[in-house]
């Protein structure tokens, strides 16, 4: 199977299938599994062969839902004909490091892949921040 034919209908009816089933807990954690699988996936894609431009971190916000639940959203300005913009997130467990992510890339330059079939899509793979950004391994 293609990935770009990914049958993303019949894994949600089975994530749904899980938490009937089995219940919350195990439902949320094939759901981040799941989220977690396509980011991989999109990066993986990215890799294959989308063209690359520079991008300029705008900006970012740190968003807390509950205990652990702590992410990093970036965005991020890349010109293509025209300016064009993205989002970048990254999950972290300590409000404090996530604040320090956002502070310590705002305004840096770095790689962006995008999809020349639609100019608009872009992403950010986690290796190239990483190399902008002195990231903890451990705050993932």
């Amino acid at each position: 199977m293609s990935p770009d034919h990914i049958p993303w209908g019949a894994i949600l009816l089975a994530i749904i299938k899980l938490l009937k089933v089995f219940g919350i807990i195990p439902g949320a954690l094939a759901a981040l599994t799941v989220r977690k699988l396509y980011q991989k996936w999109r990066q993986n894609k990215a890799i294959a062969g989308w063209p690359v431009a520079e991008a300029r971190i705008q900006g970012g916000q740190v968003h807390r839902e509950g205990p652990g639940r702590i992410w990093a959203e970036l965005s991020y300005s890349y010109f293509v004909g025209e300016y064009r913009a993205g989002t970048y997130i990254r999950r972290f467990r300590r409000k404090e490091d996530a604040d320090d992510f956002v502070r310590q890339v705002k305004d840096m330059r770095l790689q962006v892949r995008y999809d020349d079939a639609n100019l608009d899509r872009s992403v950010i793979l986690d290796r190239d921040i990483e190399m902008v950004a002195l990231l903890d391994p451990l705050s993932r």
